[in-house]
């Protein structure tokens, strides 16, 4: 599996501030980010989590406060805060990791249809063996041939 990193995400100024509010390199910022994207399309596919800032850290491989690093990603707007602030969402999801899992679930559904296709086919060409060896056997007992 693989998604897309868009070149500007780089210098992006969410990425500058979130390394300035974590104390930590811009590179490594990215990095965080990043992992907490790539752990989102295997997890969170729908984009919505729960307040659940040890789970958020682990996404985001961070080993530092999960408080901390939560609050950061939201007050620099990865994460919206919905209406009950419980529940939490990746910023603008759909328009990203939303169309990739979108895409996956497409393929999916085509792979199964191209194997339903595909069984179905093997059955017809299991029948017209069938009549094939009946008719040959008519034909031979027929002396036909």
């Amino acid at each position: 599996m693989w998604t897309r990193v868009d070149v500007g995400l780089r210098d992006h100024r969410k990425v500058r501030r979130l390394a300035r509010e974590l104390k930590i390199e811009q590179a490594h910022a990215l990095g965080l980010v990043v992992n907490f994207w790539l752990f989102a399309l295997n997890n969170w596919g729908h984009g919505f989590l729960d307040r659940d800032p040890e789970e958020i850290a682990h996404a985001c491989v961070w080993t530092g406060d999960a408080e901390y690093l939560t609050s950061c990603l939201i007050d620099c707007g990865f994460i919206d805060v919905m209406g009950d602030r419980n529940a939490l969402r990746i910023h603008d999801w759909d328009n990203y990791g939303g169309k990739y899992i979108k895409q996956v679930e497409r393929n999916r559904d085509r792979a199964a249809a191209w194997r339903e296709e595909k069984k179905e086919r093997a059955e017809d060409a299991k029948q017209i063996s069938k009549n094939l060896d009946m008719n040959f056997s008519d034909l031979v007992e027929k002396k036909s041939l």
